[in-house]
């Protein structure tokens, strides 16, 4: 499944690479993430958050499932 991705402009938390986290800005002309000076592909993130997730692997949030926890 893509990876959605967020509106041209937003500023968000990218996952890049695994379990390094980075504020970004999406640009949606260049499919890509600008982190300060460095344009990163949107293919190769694998994940990105609104909020910042210093410990954990944003990919891995727990979805809520008819009254239960289950991962996607």
């Amino acid at each position: 499944m893509p990876l959605r991705k967020p509106n041209d402009g937003e500023t968000v938390w990218i996952e890049y690479p695994e379990g390094r986290h980075l504020q970004a800005v999406y640009e949606a002309a260049a499919d890509a993430f600008r982190a300060g000076s460095e344009m990163i592909v949107a293919q190769s993130v694998a994940n990105w958050s609104y909020e910042q997730h210093e410990d954990t692997d944003i990919s891995d949030q727990p979805l809520a499932d008819k009254g239960g926890l289950t991962r996607s």
